[in-house]
């Protein structure tokens, strides 16, 4: 029992003096001189810094972008918006719209923009940049149409669409088809010109034969989308139901008897 005492007492005193010692380090003093005094131990050289990133070295490196080169992601940011804002009108009009024209037409452009778009997110991956946001006001629109139904949502869609956004895009195209230098993205724009253009013209037929009908006899209100009229029947006779080898000849200046006519 005294030998585990003993023991005990000189675990706790190596243990004081190892406490001791390393406080002293950490303090910077360690081997006493001469006198008796500890002096400070030197410390370890301070490894050096590191140059930044943006160093004076690196600045020849850095190449700022071309006239050229901002106005191709300007295009790119501008049009990947309009087309992801188009798509999904038109999907609102799938959805809404029960008028045939109106529901071709937002599935073209659902076509279009789908099949445009891939290569829009290639090139602008190529580009370093991520597929842009809809802008406040088209978020705006869109939240206006899915408040709308029957021939008012018809009418704001074409509208906001085809008769708004459409010749912005085109306007956009043609601006950039004038000063983009990039071989590959001069040639997309050239090829997606025309069905733009044909989207744009569709939109304004629509609206030029409602408004043509608008003005007939029976007045509608301007602009309202109204399907296309049926061309009139023309009363069936006895002959024209028979083959053409079985109908009896008929005398000239004789026309045909319509079906339910009297034979006198």
């Amino acid at each position: 029992m005294k030998y585990v005492k003993v023991c005990v007492v000189a675990a706790a005193v190596l243990l004081l003096w190892a406490g001791v010692a390393r406080a002293e380090r950490e303090q910077g003093y360690a081997n006493p001189g001469p006198d008796g005094a500890p002096r400070p131990q030197p410390k370890p050289p301070s490894a050096a810094p590191r140059p930044g990133t943006f160093a004076a070295s690196s600045i020849p490196n850095v190449r700022r972008m071309s006239a050229e080169q901002r106005e191709e992601r300007y295009f790119l940011r501008e049009a990947a918006a309009a087309g992801r804002f188009e798509s999904e009108a038109s999907r609102l009009a799938l959805s809404k719209s029960q008028d045939p024209r109106v529901r071709a037409y937002a599935t073209a452009l659902i076509e279009h923009h789908a099949a445009a778009g891939t290569a829009l997110q290639y090139m602008l991956h190529g580009r370093g940049m991520a597929p842009p946001m809809i802008g406040n006001a088209e978020r705006k629109t869109l939240n206006r149409l899915a408040k709308l139904n029957g021939k008012k949502f018809d009418r704001e869609y074409v509208e906001q669409v085809g008769l708004k956004h459409y010749p912005e895009d085109v306007q956009l195209y043609e601006t950039a088809a004038l000063s983009v230098a990039d071989p590959m993205l001069k040639a997309w724009i050239s090829n997606t010109l025309p069905t733009l253009r044909f989207h744009l013209e569709s939109a304004e037929r629509m609206v030029a034969s409602d408004v043509k009908l608008a003005k007939g006899p029976q007045v509608r209100r301007a602009n309202a989308i109204v399907p296309a009229r049926q061309p009139a029947l023309q009363p069936t006779t006895r002959n024209e139901l028979l083959p053409p080898g079985e109908r009896p000849a008929q005398a000239m200046g004789a026309g045909p008897r319509p079906i339910g006519s009297s034979s006198r």
